[in-house]
């Protein structure tokens, strides 16, 4: 884990080396990590199984200032860095400002009508200069013989092409607003179908050149490097040339009675292109198939055809601009023209200032984008007429010398003169003449020419669909919601389908305006906005202005805009790739870019002129982009590609072996964490199922889960993945935000250095954190989970007996010298008379050959060096080396895995040789056993594939058994009698002292004789922590104080107080009346078989016989303690000891009861003040009753409740009879005063019955939620109190 990670939340290291239970298995596969990571151990991560058993157990106690605020940290981390994110291509940008949007831009306020109807003319104004230019685009070029058209009246041109645009427009603006799942989005066409329509056009006009004779005057009866300026020349050469700049030979010449078929043929070639595109939106959509078809495209070969329409656009704004092809022979010639050959290039470089300046501003977001254009069409027009106007200088000289786009007539008395070129302004065209032309002249389509554009049909329809896409993931991002991918590829292809019918251009979903909707209309839920626009869109198509408007849109402002669309294509794709791509795809990237401008710059000019159109340079990289997706497709998958997998916190776990207690809260928290696991090659599709399959996951918990139930935690598992193509990055993203949206925590594991680059570089560990392996992810899930548990489990210290009851277990804990081998905690406490404590400096090596000394981190860390060339981490309370021991012992077969040692961190260890093994195996079989039996334990918990097995049973309390109903025998009440005095005081049994006192001596410091209370506390905390506690050391200070241990208070212990405090600890003093009853007992168990030990089973059935509850989780801790010497004998003075154990152990579980006693009556009292206060604020009665019942009832069962009218003292002789008092949610809501969810979230980590679960109505009505009937009982209470300290 990086320092990001720390400080995203839990640091991972520090919270294993201060767990007991982090024990490693150094046999097999250790991964290697970097410090201060734990390892992944032996059994395969994930492999094991962890079912939810018997009852919540919180055993970790970490010091919490504020557990509140501690309790929402989790989700508050995931949510905190969560801003918009990046997208793709030009559309990152706009998703980028929209991020800044809300915050930068002061749109905090909700929608108005003002800002509802602005968004719309802002829009429009925006888009319609836009259409000005998707108009020049197609038109312009072609103008030089639209406007000898004789059928078509006012010529043909960039008015009817704004219009056609228009109609795209109107028509998405009214499909997605009825449709779409996003009211906001604007539908519309854009630059990417504006140039395949283009290039359908001149290969329109090739056709129809082909078709032609020779023109009239030869090459323009020039010579040589002659260009057609400005008209210059006569006759019909020159009006041919239509104010476009030519070399000899590049004129194409269209005899007259061939002219009037090309704008129909155009049309006719459009609509077939549109409504191919449109079928294909449909058809993705339809079969849901949007992500896996077009998905699959690897990243490189659309980002390298976005660079080829970046070059394209830059061409056509040289084009617009000047007049000139952008082609190698026109830079070399450009020097050797007449004296005007360089004018206008000045245009040009006013366009190339403009439209980069116009991209660096919106690219470094210093104003919002919508500002930002509008802007930069107004204010270079005003400065451009206030300029011309101070000059002298007129309309129509402006138009004479290319300023503005003109045509050769206007069809109201304007006729251009051919010396001069065309110099008619454009005027207002009847919105029916596109259809007219398009319908009415069938007899003038070239149909021949159609095949020609079908090429062009497939690119045009494969890149638009490709860009549909994009802009649809950015636009998620963009406006923040999730949208239905095949749903909107449907709705764009009914609106491009119908559009196509009316001449118009493709509908799809536009970022860019989205965007600018979002930010001015202050909503994405009204359709307003975009009603709106499309009805400005339509009744300017109606009215046939545009004509006007273009006549005062000069060429550079047009071309300028070509420039800022097409840098963002070129510097996205072709500089900052870089960083979203590794090498290779980005050197696809660039390949593509580099064929396609070789092509287009230096070869396609010297192919015949026919021919030309029909090979244009987007077709050559098209088939490139084929081919190289192909090879890059297959080289990804030369691994089977295998489906997500998903698993929840039941079906894996890390390979950190864990005490007991924290397996069983694991077990019960198994619901709130899962896992997706992923391999090979990651494309977009194949991110989009992983997308889908995570969505349908959670929607399916909605439906059957209650809300504390559902997953809280979500690791995503790319360890296996291969590579993951630039184009999942949007599908992850989505991945981010719909965890966000509910409320669930993200982690990545990885470990591909380029892949972690990658996300870095995306930012899509903002907000989540990342491990470099599935078992360190897993590892610190846990944490995170068992640290919010006792953020839970600190809500209930609210009672100071029951804080008093936790503090004292916690000292237990340190001090639990029990010798059962079925165990799996082992106290340091009872292995330090067999060891030696030694102290490793950073960097001290141990574990050389020849080493079989078992170790035991008593503090710091260690990192090992494992035979199969990993290195790997151990931390406080683990074992190491451990299999050389085993293996010296005959304990285990094979070769030790573990090749040295050395310490990361100063270090404490625990030191058992060999020798004293063998020696602690004649003295103390008991304790040797248990270590063996741990250490087994330790490598059966790593063995891969281990399967928990699902238990669910409820585990006795000493207090739930009436004792009056036991069976009728002398001794039947003794249990109940012992309950009632305390004159005879019981002492540990010498075993006992004896383990105490090796544990005091081994504590004091050499030559001394008492222990100063700051160390004792000191290891006391250690113990702790070794034992899994976070406590701070002041709290134990505190804790120690308490409890009194110092009775002299001169601030060291001796030995007489340190066993005096262990004795008051474990033991409670019984009556001295019942002394030779229980002798008498004792003497009778032994007499049933005298020549036998008074073994556990024995002990078992004579505790049973004077009525105590011998199935309690109390019997089974002091079984292990009372036979401390562990010779299966228990004589009768550990017999008495016993009953000292068991009697404490009722009293505290009386104290408890009392305790839950006391939660229900503060729950009633709760109660009972808010229906009070409920009767005060409204009068009537009845409805007062019935508004807190459907209140209460929300979140309870109707058994639950108490009756509002009944008299205190009913409530009270209802809560002391304990078989029939539960506490809900509800309840601790109320007493607590917590948020319903956290006490949901506490109710479910405690009840160890199966609920039923219930679909009601929200608090707003308006959908179901899944609730559970869950309460908690007193058997569940105690349990609960007892496990988690």
């Amino acid at each position: 884990m990086g320092e990001g990670d720390i400080e995203q939340g839990i640091d991972l290291s520090d919270q294993s080396r201060e767990s007991y239970d982090r024990f490693m298995e150094f046999v097999k596969n250790p991964s290697q990590t970097d410090p201060p990571q734990t390892t992944t151990p032996n059994r395969t991560p994930g492999s094991g199984s962890r079912p939810r058993e018997i009852s919540f157990a919180a055993a970790t106690t970490i010091e919490t200032k504020d557990i509140d605020e501690s309790y929402s940290s989790d989700s508050e981390r995931f949510n905190e860095n969560s801003n918009m994110l990046p997208t793709k291509a030009n559309d990152e940008e706009a998703a980028k400002n929209d991020g800044n949007t809300d915050d930068d831009h002061g749109h905090h306020a909700g929608p108005t009508t003002i800002s509802l109807i602005a968004s719309s003319v802002v829009c429009f104004i925006i888009y319609f200069v836009f259409c000005i230019v998707f108009g020049s685009v197609v038109w312009d070029p072609l103008s030089g013989w639209t406007s000898l058209d004789p059928n078509v009246d006012p010529p043909f041109g960039v008015p009817q092409g704004v219009g056609i645009n228009l109609m795209g427009i109107a028509m998405g603006s009214v499909f997605f607003a009825w449709k779409s799942g996003c009211k906001a989005i604007v539908g519309g066409p854009d630059l990417l179908p504006v140039v395949f329509f283009a290039e359908a056009g001149a290969s329109v006009a090739a056709f129809l050149a082909s078709q032609s004779g020779p023109p009239p005057c030869g090459d323009f009866g020039g010579g040589a490097g002659h260009r057609d300026l400005a008209g210059a020349g006569a006759g019909p050469c020159a009006a041919g040339a239509a104010g476009h700049r030519e070399l000899v030979g590049d004129f194409m010449h269209i005899d007259a009675e061939l002219v009037s078929q090309l704008v129909p043929t155009t049309l006719v070639a459009m609509m077939i292109g549109n409504a191919i595109t449109g079928l294909l939106f449909y058809g993705l959509g339809k079969m849901k198939n949007t992500a896996s078809v077009i998905g699959f495209i690897p990243a490189s070969v659309v980002a390298g055809f976005l660079t080829c329409i970046g070059y394209k656009v830059i061409k056509l704004a040289v084009l617009i601009t000047t007049g000139y092809s952008f082609k190698e022979k026109y830079i070399r010639e450009i020097g050797n023209d007449e004296w005007h050959a360089n004018d206008p290039w000045l245009p040009l470089l006013i366009a190339v200032i403009y439209g980069v300046l116009l991209y660096g501003l919106k690219h470094l977001h210093i104003v919002a984008a919508e500002k930002l254009i509008i802007g930069f069409i107004f204010f270079p027009l005003i400065i451009f007429f206030v300029i011309c106007k101070a000059s002298g200088i007129s309309m129509q000289e402006l138009r004479e010398t290319d300023w503005f786009l003109t045509q050769m007539q206007d069809g109201q008395g304007c006729v251009s003169d051919p010396l001069t070129g065309p110099t008619c302004p454009y005027t207002r065209v009847n919105f029916w003449q596109t259809l007219q032309v398009a319908y009415g002249s069938g007899d003038l389509v070239a149909w021949g020419a159609i095949p020609r554009c079908i090429p062009i049909f497939i690119m045009g329809a494969t890149m638009t669909s490709l860009d549909s896409m994009l802009k649809l993931t950015s636009s998620e991002k963009a406006l923040a919601m999730d949208l239905d991918y095949n749903h909107e590829m449907k709705i764009g292809g009914k609106a491009t389908i119908l559009s196509s019918l009316f001449c118009g251009s493709p509908a799809y979903g536009q970022t860019k305006f989205n965007v600018i909707n979002k930010s001015i209309a202050r909503t994405v839920e009204s359709s307003t906005p975009t009603l709106g626009l499309g009805f400005i869109c339509l009744l300017v198509f109606l009215t046939g202005v545009a004509g006007p408007i273009i006549n005062f849109m000069p060429r550079f402002l047009l071309g300028g805009l070509c420039v800022f669309a097409g840098v963002g294509f070129l510097w996205e794709n072709l500089w900052e790739g870089r960083k979203n791509m590794n090498r290779v795809s980005f050197a696809i990237v660039w390949i593509i870019f580099l064929v396609n401008f070789i092509w287009e710059f230096f070869v396609l000019q010297n192919l015949p002129r026919d021919i030309q159109p029909m090979v244009p340079g987007l077709l050559v990289v098209f088939i490139l982009g084929i081919v190289l997706s192909t090879f890059e497709f297959m080289f990804a998958f030369m691994h089977k590609a295998k489906p997500p997998v998903i698993r929840s916190g039941d079906e894996c776990c890390s390979s950190a072996v864990r005490s007991e207690k924290h397996d069983t809260q694991l077990a019960v928290m198994s619901p709130w964490f899962q896992i997706f696991s992923v391999e090979s090659f990651v494309f977009f599709g194949t991110a989009n199922n992983l997308y889908q399959q995570l969505k349908a996951n959670l929607a399916e918990q909605k439906a059957t889960k209650p809300k504390a139930e559902r997953t809280k935690y979500l690791i995503f598992d790319l360890t296996e993945v291969t590579g993951i193509d630039s184009s999942a990055k949007d599908v992850f993203f989505k991945v981010h935000r719909l965890l966000k949206t509910e409320g669930i925590s993200l982690g990545w594991a990885m470990m591909n250095p380029k892949i972690v680059k990658k996300f870095t570089n995306w930012g899509l560990f903002e907000g989540t954190t990342h491990h470099t392996t599935l078992d360190l992810a897993l590892r610190y899930v846990e944490d995170v989970l068992l640290q919010r548990a006792n953020h839970l489990s600190q809500k209930w210290l609210v009672n100071p007996t029951v804080r008093k009851i936790f503090e004292r277990q916690v000292l237990a804990n340190v001090f639990n010298i029990s010798v059962r081998s079925d165990e799996k905690n082992f106290s340091s406490a009872r292995l330090m008379p067999w060891s030696e404590m030694i102290n490793l400096s950073e960097g001290e090596e141990l574990c050389g050959d020849g080493d079989d000394n078992l170790y035991m981190i008593y503090d710091g860390e260690v990192k090992i060096q494992g035979r199969d060339g990993n290195d790997y981490s151990v931390f406080i309370g683990s074992f190491f080396n451990l299999d050389r021991l085993l293996i010296s012992v005959g304990a285990l077969g094979g070769l030790p895995s573990t090749l040295g040692a050395h310490a990361t961190k100063d270090c404490t260890l625990l030191v058992v040789s060999r020798k004293k093994f063998v020696e602690m195996q004649k003295e103390d079989g008991a304790l040797t056993q248990k270590l063996l039996m741990t250490l087994i334990v330790q490598n059966e918990s790593n063995r891969p594939g281990r399967v928990r097995p699902i238990a669910r049973s409820r585990v006795g309390l000493a207090g739930s058994i009436d004792l009056d109903k036991r069976n009728s025998n002398d001794n039947a009440g003794m249990a109940k009698r012992l309950m009632k005095g305390d004159d005879y005081e019981i002492s540990l049994t010498e075993a006992q002292k004896d383990s105490f006192s090796k544990i005091f001596t081994l504590i004091l410091q050499p030559g001394e004789e008492e222990i100063p209370m700051e160390e004792f506390s000191a290891y006391v905390s250690k113990e702790a922590k070794a034992l899994g506690s976070q406590i701070s050391h002041k709290q134990f200070m505190n804790m120690i104080d308490d409890s009194g241990i110092d009775e002299d208070g001169d601030g060291v212990l001796t030995v007489d107080e340190f066993l005096h405090f262990l004795r008051g600890l474990f033991l409670a003093d019984i009556p001295s009346s019942e002394i030779p009853a229980l002798r008498s007992a004792y003497d009778a168990a032994v007499a049933e078989a005298p020549d036998d030990p008074m073994d556990e089973a024995r002990v078992q059935v004579l505790f049973a016989n004077l009525g105590f509850d011998v199935t309690s989780s109390g019997w089974q801790d002091i079984i292990g303690v009372i036979d401390a010497d562990g010779d299966g004998d228990v004589d009768f003075s550990e017999f008495l000891t016993g009953i000292g154990m068991m009697k404490q152990f009722c009293l505290l579980a009386n104290q408890l009861d009392e305790a839950f006693r006391g939660y229900k009556r503060l729950s009633t009292q709760k109660r009972r003040e808010t229906f009070a206060s409920s009767r005060a604020l409204v009068p009537d009665e009845h409805k007062s009753k019935r508004t807190l019942l459907s209140s209460v009832s929300t979140f309870t069962s109707r058994r639950q409740l108490v009756n509002m009218d009944q008299p205190a003292s009913e409530d009270e002789k209802d809560v002391s009879d304990l078989e029939d008092v539960e506490l809900s949610a509800h309840d601790l809501e109320l007493f607590l005063s917590i948020p319903r969810e956290m006490a949901e979230e506490m109710v479910f980590l405690a009840d160890q019955d199966e609920a039923e679960m219930e679909e009601t109505k929200s608090n707003q009505g308006s959908r179901s939620e899944i609730s559970a009937h869950r309460t908690i009982d007193r058997e569940e209470f105690q349990q609960l109190i007892r496990s988690w300290s």
